[in-house]
């Protein structure tokens, strides 16, 4: 079996080959290749300890980030790529993080280190495909599969339970029967892992293919780190998850949007305030009335995020809304240039004031005019506008 390798990353093999060092492409890259998907970064392991490495590459810009863990990353042709030492790890004391990491001369060794047979897979030109632990067999078949005790594998690093989710989902495997019983019965180690880690692994899991089927199945995982998403909660969404894009934002806001306290856990789960704008003014505004293409320029006005993404959300969540007409009266509205914003007036707050209006009330006059400008996108000259301010003072 032939994997294309690029050059960027062939060089770095060949030098490490030329100063008599093993060295393979693992992981992602080889899974990817194999099922034809895209590849987004390429990692190599070597027998080269961090010092040999550093030798090798000493014509390299290289950088030194987690060397202590036996990886650097090497500049190649301006793409960096990290290159890590064969490791066989100890023990793990909190469920997330080995004790110490040992050395190792055997790739073998390395792969067993790791958490699926699918992400095991290593591959150079000379020896072509290893595979140790069957992970052709299982993307063959569609499955996730943790290397060796599943329930071992998760103690070791309960961050596994999430990453086994959003493999499964992205994908559209099927966790195998003993990975899918270790994960239901040590759930609750995942009370080890940080927010910041959860929260990285949830966006992913949200932005799957098979969100849905992960939500049924693995309901009571989701509940360890968002406990008020109850088991109707759940699947009153699931078919507004059927028809929301592969959005995180969009798709928490569809499971969080009859529950009190979003943004509570929005918080707790270290969204930015970004995100938690974007799913706040989702969740807010569910039941917008949006009848009229002035009702529609009214709410643009007020609307803190991108209308597309209201549009998708509210698309999914309700069935009386009629997406096509609102969508043609905002292209309508883009393409006529109609205003609808205080910033697109024909005057502004010095205007305001050299009728004698200061502060607050400066903010009513505009928004009274923009009202005004909103009914009739006409009414929208310096004219006009003043002669309206005129008649209110």
């Amino acid at each position: 079996m032939k994997i294309q390798i690029p050059d960027y990353i062939q060089v770095l093999i060949d030098l490490l080959n030329q100063n008599h060092y093993s060295a393979y492409v693992v992981g992602g890259a080889i899974r990817n290749a194999l099922l034809e998907l895209p590849i987004h970064d390429y990692d190599l392991t070597t027998d080269a300890t961090p010092d040999e490495m550093l030798q090798v590459f000493s014509s390299h810009r290289v950088l030194k980030t987690g060397i202590q863990h036996g990886t650097i990353t090497v500049l190649s042709k301006g793409q960096p790529v990290e290159i890590t030492t064969f490791r066989s790890e100890n023990v793990y004391e909190d469920h997330r993080h080995p004790s110490g990491v040992l050395f190792s001369d055997n790739i073998k060794e390395d792969c067993k280190r790791r958490d699926f047979t699918i992400n095991a897979l290593c591959y150079n030109n000379n020896e072509g495909l290893l595979d140790f632990f069957g992970g052709v067999n299982d993307l063959s078949n569609k499955i996730i599969r943790c290397i060796g005790n599943a329930n071992e594998r998760i103690d070791e690093d309960a961050l596994r339970i999430l990453r086994a989710l959003r493999f499964a989902g992205r994908l559209s495997f099927t966790i195998e029967e003993n990975t899918a019983t270790a994960i239901h019965k040590q759930k609750d180690l995942l009370h080890y892992i940080s927010e910041e880690r959860i929260h990285s692994e949830w966006i992913g899991i949200l932005e799957t293919n098979a969100l849905s089927s992960i939500l049924t199945e693995y309901s009571d995982v989701i509940q360890v780190f968002i406990p008020e998403l109850k088991e109707n909660i759940i699947q009153e969404s699931i078919s507004s998850i059927n028809q929301s894009p592969l959005s995180a934002n969009i798709r928490m806001a569809i499971l969080l949007k009859e529950i009190p306290n979003v943004k509570e856990i929005l918080e707790r789960l270290k969204y930015s305030g970004a995100e938690q704008t974007v799913i706040l003014s989702c969740i807010q505004n569910s039941m917008q009335p949006l009848s009229s293409k002035i009702e529609l320029k009214r709410f643009l006005s007020t609307l803190k995020i991108p209308f597309d993404t209201y549009h998708q959300y509210r698309s999914a969540i309700d069935s009386s809304y009629q997406k096509e007409t609102i969508h043609a009266y905002y292209q309508e509205i883009h393409n006529m240039h109609e205003p609808y914003q205080l910033k697109e007036l024909a005057i502004d707050g010095n205007t305001v004031k050299e009728f004698g209006y200061q502060g607050k009330d400066i903010a009513d006059i505009l928004q009274r005019c923009l009202n005004a400008v909103i009914e009739k996108p006409e009414n929208n000259t310096v004219e006009y506008l003043t002669n309206m301010i005129k008649r209110i003072s």
